[in-house]
């Protein structure tokens, strides 16, 4: 991988500005562009860079990666963009591609032997793998349906400021009245109504709650209970994602449905590609 393979604290104008001008010469013919959302994707995708791949880091997330897409400057089949699903069903151009699962986080997370790896190095309780898994997503739930409601219904929810570690009880369950007291609390000009009739978690499979429980939840929802295991030391949420990006491989990306759909859109369009060939 060389070193002008990563565009990064670049505008729109000058990632759009730069495309066009890398397009339109003979010697980058070959080059494919991808646009993402930010610098976890970056780290992310910096291991399977090969020569002809150039990835740009958004100006503002998943809105950055859509307008620039969307510029009729670079309307250009090799230049894709890649983000997070979250709630949507599909995307707005046959040029942006989603993660597998609701994120990047939990495209990761959803492989056995990824969450293994964050698993065996922070956790010191007693639950067992699995079952810690599938007891994270299920207490989620109800946050995973109300950021899917605020999405699909542009509520304007504001969720930052939610703390796991107040809204955590001895049992290591949401304490539900605290949940709520909480988004209250952070949303005090919001009508909340709808999250009473939200129902309660019902026979649904694990496969779903990977797709709809947001990843930065799920990370620090991880990150309380290991804190609740050792003394001294705070684990870092930073490093938990690291280790998750670290864990993952070729193999494991070449089995997502990302990698599948990117690859057959470039057969479609009969233009070779070396990412990660």
């Amino acid at each position: 991988m060389g070193t002008n393979s990563i565009k990064s604290n670049l505008t729109k104008e000058t990632i759009i500005s730069e495309i066009k001008l890398l397009s339109g010469t003979k010697n980058n013919e070959d080059k494919v562009y991808i646009i993402v959302e930010g610098e976890d994707d970056i780290k992310f995708f910096k291991k399977f860079l090969k020569a002809n791949v150039i990835i740009y880091e958004s100006f503002s997330g998943k809105k950055g990666v859509e307008e620039i897409i969307n510029s009729k400057e670079i309307h250009n089949s090799r230049v894709i963009g890649i983000i997070d699903r979250d709630y949507s069903e599909k995307s707005k151009d046959n040029r942006i591609f989603f993660y597998d699962r609701c994120c990047m986080e939990m495209m990761l997370i959803g492989f056995d032997e990824v969450f293994e790896c964050i698993y065996h190095e922070f956790y010191n309780g007693e639950i067992e793998v699995k079952e810690l898994r599938n007891h994270i997503l299920k207490e989620l739930y109800k946050l995973s349906r109300i950021r899917k409601y605020n999405e699909k219904y542009i509520k304007g929810i504001n969720f930052k400021g939610l703390s796991f570690n107040n809204i955590i009880n001895y049992e290591n369950k949401i304490d539900e009245e605290k949940f709520i007291e909480s988004i209250r609390k952070i949303n005090p000009n919001k009508s909340l109504d709808f999250i009473e009739k939200i129902e309660k978690l019902n026979n649904i499979e694990i496969d779903e709650l990977l797709n709809i429980t947001n990843g930065h939840d799920f990370i620090y929802f991880f990150k309380a209970l290991c804190n609740k295991t050792i003394k001294n030391k705070g684990i870092k949420y930073k490093e938990i994602s690291s280790v998750l990006r670290v864990a993952f491989n070729n193999k494991l990306l070449k089995s997502t449905k990302l990698y599948l759909n990117i690859n057959n859109y470039f057969e479609n369009k009969n233009t070779i590609w070396n990412f990660d060939k």
